[in-house]
């Protein structure tokens, strides 16, 4: 009798690290988002109980399952194990650079400024100009795998325009990040940005 081959899926190196966009997994069978606030493991306990109470069945490797569907959503850095024939869409490359920059910048924050923020009068003024800024790129949903949330868990506020914020093309970060902190960021900004004039 021949052995069956087991199917490889990619793994994340740091299962204790919250992925960008958090431990979320949608059902495709009951349409339906699944949310941990805890870990990958309470995630996958509770995608089992919600398959068993929906009288669906659950694979051997559904745990490695919801592991790898993190891994796809999540920049490829943070994990290993993906299939040597995997292919990128160039929007999913453009979302993965995105995320790679947003993370890069909210780390730098926090080992360079101690995450020290503007006022919240100030940050709402830079919203603004970026919501009337050609390079205000909202061609990336940013709230469908809770990218926005993510940055909310660092910032730890909002402003009344982050649904019209998206990515800045000047730089290639989310903005929900920037317009609080006093970090620089790098770029060929327009003379009206406030990264150019008015940053410290």
């Amino acid at each position: 009798m021949e052995s069956q081959v087991k199917k490889k899926y990619p793994h994340l190196n740091h299962r204790n690290i919250d992925p960008p966009g958090g431990w979320r997994f949608k059902d495709i069978d009951t349409n339906m988002w699944i949310v941990s606030l805890r870990n990958l493991d309470d995630l996958i306990q509770q995608c089992c109980s919600h398959r068993r109470a929906n009288e669906l069945q659950i694979p051997d490797d559904f745990a490695e399952f919801v592991e790898a569907s993190i891994c796809y959503a999540c920049p490829p850095e943070i994990s290993s194990g993906f299939p040597d024939d995997r292919k990128m869409s160039e929007r999913a490359t453009s979302l993965y650079q995105v995320l790679r920059n947003t993370n890069v910048f909210l780390l730098n924050w926090r080992l360079k400024g101690n995450t020290e923020k503007v006022i919240q009068d100030e940050a709402n003024t830079r919203a603004f100009v970026c919501v009337k800024c050609k390079y205000n790129n909202k061609t990336l949903c940013l709230s469908c795998h809770g990218h926005d949330q993510w940055i909310n868990g660092w910032t730890g506020r909002k402003t009344k325009h982050d649904a019209a914020l998206g990515v800045c093309a000047c730089d290639g970060i989310i903005l929900y990040a920037t317009i609080h902190s006093t970090l620089k960021t790098s770029g060929e900004f327009p003379d009206h940005c406030w990264k150019k004039t008015k940053q410290i």
